[in-house]
């Protein structure tokens, strides 16, 4: 799977694309003044047509209301006085990103894990760390992906809805 960055956090990391041929490449990203910086990892979301993103707030992305812009592969070049950029991985429904569970316990062995392949989640975001829930929901942006488990210890295989997307 693809690290993107060493300087950071990289909460949720690229499994794999659909173009099969591995990094998808990026795009650059207008951001705001701003004394918070978005990481590596961080989920990007802007309004639809706006010119700058933001790190996505928790409990998001739902379906026709949060947009996403992709997922950060470097740390945002702004300041609390100046607009910068940060780069970008642009989601596509047909790519698999993985994240840590937000509680362990739902996903700790493959029986459970498979019964939630399919469920349609939000992604938490407590204490600077992005992570995924286990709550189904018809208008929730991620859909839990198969994984094997052993191969990935604590993590949890998602892809985003195309609802969810700012070319949707």
């Amino acid at each position: 799977f693809l690290v993107m960055s060493t300087a950071a956090r990289n909460d949720i990391q690229l499994l794999s694309s659909k173009n099969g041929f591995g990094y998808p490449g990026s795009k650059r990203v207008n951001v705001a003044a701003s004394a918070t910086l978005i990481y590596p990892g961080d989920p990007v979301t802007g309004a639809l047509g706006a010119a700058v993103g933001t790190s996505m707030a928790t409990n998001k992305p739902v379906v026709g209301t949060d947009y996403l812009l992709g997922i950060a592969s470097t740390v945002s070049t702004n300041t609390a006085s100046a607009a910068g950029y940060v780069e970008v991985v642009p989601i596509d429904s047909g790519d698999v990103w993985l994240i840590s569970p937000n509680d362990s316990t739902a996903f700790d062995t493959q029986a459970e894990y498979d019964a939630l392949v399919g469920d349609r989640v939000l992604i938490d975001l407590t204490a600077g760390k992005y992570t995924i829930l286990a709550a189904d929901g018809a208008t929730y942006g991620c859909v839990i992906q198969p994984l094997d488990i052993t191969r990935y210890p604590g993590k949890v295989a998602f892809s985003f809805r195309a609802g969810v997307s700012t070319l949707a």
